[in-house]
């Protein structure tokens, strides 16, 4: 990376700024300190430019930072989606803060209010903009992504119609997750989440698990989960429920790679004894592709889990996938019920998956991707914790200071965590 750090921030800096008015005013309140990755697990906490206070914006001396999935892609990737990274970037976009200052058009705000910060600046131009899909808006700019600063310094400035409110009730360890509990909210409304469902969730990381609370939330009926982390999977059966004292998932599973073998193969090699032909059953394997092998597996794992957990196969309505793997994303579908749906929401580290479309065509499941959350979702979050229904301190399991950013990442890298996060003026 020959681009000085400096530089790096003040383009990105530019870019983010770029939907708000031009006369811009430098506010001058001291050093800011942000967490810069420089590379590949190399993070750097220095000195970089102070936000420019905008007219239209407010200054919020940031509290709290989590530690995100994308975060860690582009920690131990060098980038995400398909987005290499090759400049300085400051990280982060689970944040909140404190105002300490506001531009001159604003009225909506004042010094001292406690504040989330939302990570996606839209351009609110666009064709998607206009029809209300600002999550998906052609010209998004994102907080910790290539062309763009992250919120994981001592300063951030943004548009006060990004700093909902958030009341004292709130902790500041909490307030640091109300972004991933704002895309649970957009996976409930995107997968159309309802009271009296079944549903069915791959991954216990804090997104799996946030989708569970709110579902539990939502008044859903049962809700089963999986995941192959041993710590996690415990975790996920004592996490309890605000409302009812009880756990928010009603059977939790720890699954295992689908196998690559042939159903039938398998089974001819258990039964057959010594005497079986493995040059017959590498023959038979051969002309099974790799992913109808795994789908076999799938379809059996799925019945398995429904039956364990009392559902009829008729009655998952729901699927939410939140891992990005391969198994996971088939036995989604293997689990769906006939004109249930599938949301796709984990991001793995490749483009491309092996998906069952003669299944999903066959079920007529409605195969969905989301993209963040729409503008209601912040608020939604924000009133779901304020009003208790939802808990989030469980989730978190550690905090490092600012000045410890890469040790923070590498607890996460590590897996002994659930939810890691940052004190940003530490």
């Amino acid at each position: 990376m020959r681009v000085t750090v400096v530089t790096a921030i003040r383009n990105s800096l530019r870019a983010f700024n770029k939907i708000k008015p031009q006369s811009a005013m430098e506010w001058n309140s001291g050093e800011n300190t942000a967490a810069v990755l420089l590379g590949r697990r190399n993070i750097a906490v220095q000195e970089c430019p102070m936000p420019s206070l905008q007219p239209d914006g407010v200054l919020v001396e940031v509290i709290s930072t989590g530690i995100c999935g994308t975060d860690m892609h582009s920690y131990l990737s060098g980038g995400f989606g398909g987005q290499a990274i090759t400049e300085p970037i400051v990280l982060g976009h689970e944040s909140a803060g404190e105002v300490i200052a506001v531009g001159g058009m604003v009225t909506s705000h004042q010094v001292g209010d406690r504040v989330a910060i939302e990570p996606g600046l839209p351009c609110r131009r666009c064709r998607n903009c206009k029809d209300g899909r600002s999550n998906i808006c052609l010209d998004l700019t994102y907080c910790g992504m290539p062309g763009s600063v992250g919120s994981l310094s001592r300063y951030f400035a943004l548009p006060a119609d990004m700093a909902p409110k958030i009341p004292a009730s709130i902790s500041w360890d909490e307030a640091g997750c109300i972004q991933p509990l704002a895309i649970g909210v957009q996976i409930g409304k995107r997968g159309d989440l309802r009271a009296h469902q079944n549903i069915a969730i791959f991954g216990c990381s804090p997104i799996g698990l946030i989708t569970a609370a709110i579902a539990r939330a939502y008044s859903a009926s049962e809700i089963i989960a999986s995941d192959n982390s041993p710590e996690r999977v415990e975790f996920a059966r004592t996490y309890l429920s605000p409302l009812t004292g009880k756990p928010i998932i009603n059977h939790v599973f720890l699954s295992e790679p689908l196998s690559t073998s042939s159903v039938g193969n398998e089974e001819r090699q258990t039964t057959s004894g010594p005497g079986a032909s493995a040059g017959d059953n590498d023959a038979d394997k051969a002309e099974v592709p790799i992913g109808d092998r795994k789908w076999e597996w799938a379809e059996r794992l799925a019945a398995g889990y429904l039956r364990e957990a009392g559902i009829d196969k008729e009655s998952l309505d729901r699927v939410v996938e939140t891992t990005g793997v391969e198994d996971c994303l088939m036995l989604s579908v293997a689990l769906a019920k006939q004109g249930g749906t599938v949301l796709a929401v984990g991001l793995g580290p490749h483009q491309t998956a092996a998906i069952p479309t003669i299944a999903l065509n066959s079920k007529e499941i409605d195969f969905k991707g989301i993209m963040h959350y729409t503008p209601s979702c912040f608020p939604d979050a924000i009133d779901l914790l304020a009003r208790g229904v939802v808990d989030l301190e469980p989730l978190i399991s550690v905090s490092f200071p600012l000045s410890q950013a890469q040790d923070a990442f590498e607890a996460v890298a590590s897996g002994k965590y659930l939810k890691v996060l940052i004190k940003n003026q530490e």
